[in-house]
């Protein structure tokens, strides 16, 4: 069983979506016709969460603001649906086909600097339902040390990804990350018990997914920075000459972080 053709996005408001991420949510559907696409709003996050995954609502209702909670409901819905979860500030290039059978849970790196803490991003993930990968992520979500971070990219998002890549490429080894899996496993009823097949977690290239890097200044100055200032989008034939061997790429809105567009 491959990844299903399932593309799961969330706004703060499903009828009010600012052009651009409008325009860049649509390249996902123009070039997956035969996807199925959800987009969720806050609402709908929460509902999800407080009617499958309930003994997580106290921490998810704690969150002080919701760019957590759109981070963390993105985890779940992977675990719960598998499929392909995407920012709404970034744009589908080509079809998503090729890459749904490259692993049980396929994740992107950003950047050459692989120890950058947050050079595994949470903006483009994909997964079969049910990965015992995304339970991991649910214990450190939960983790004291987790919960005292206050910024989200630490707290919820990139840096907590990779630190659960990390652990899990070490779960042989480390007798913790096995009892992490199972404490989360333990608060499951049967039908949402984790699959028991060998949960393949498999990294790409940055030109993959994310070949715009947040923490380069040559990408910020001259792609970043100019196309969010003027909330404009490239025009198709630009945006594929200058990603010609990838399938997505991120534009780093970061809009959680702007009050104009706060979430």
């Amino acid at each position: 069983m491959s990844i299903p053709p399932l593309i799961f996005q969330t706004w703060k408001s499903t009828t009010d979506i600012p052009a651009n991420f409008a325009y860049w949510s649509r390249t996902f559907r123009e070039q997956n016709p035969g996807y199925e696409h959800r987009l969720w709003d806050d609402a709908d996050n929460r509902r999800f969460i407080a009617d499958h995954y309930a003994w997580f609502l106290p921490t998810y209702d704690a969150y002080p603001a919701e760019i957590y909670r759109a981070d963390a409901v993105r985890y779940f819905f992977l675990y719960h649906f598998g499929g392909i979860y995407a920012d709404m500030d970034t744009e589908c290039l080509r079809p998503l086909d090729g890459v749904l059978g490259h692993g049980d849970v396929v994740l992107g790196r950003m950047g050459a600097n692989p120890d950058f803490a947050q050079s595994l991003p949470n903006a483009v993930m994909l997964s079969r339902p049910r990965q015992p990968f995304w339970l991991l992520v649910m214990s450190l979500l939960q983790d004291p040390a987790t919960l005292a971070r206050r910024r989200p990219e630490f707290a919820t998002g990139p840096a907590l990804l990779r630190q659960a890549h990390q652990l899990w490429e070490v779960r042989g080894a480390d007798p913790s990350v096995a009892a992490r899996i199972a404490a989360v496993q333990a608060r499951l009823p049967a039908h949402q018990q984790a699959d028991t097949g060998p949960g393949r977690v498999v990294t790409v290239p940055g030109n993959v997914f994310f070949p715009l890097d947040w923490n380069d200044r040559i990408h910020q100055q001259f792609f970043r920075k100019p196309l969010l200032r003027d909330q404009r989008v490239l025009d198709r034939k630009s945006v594929l000459s200058f990603f010609p061997k990838s399938l997505t790429v991120s534009y780093w809105a970061h809009s959680w972080e702007t009050p104009a567009a706060e979430r």
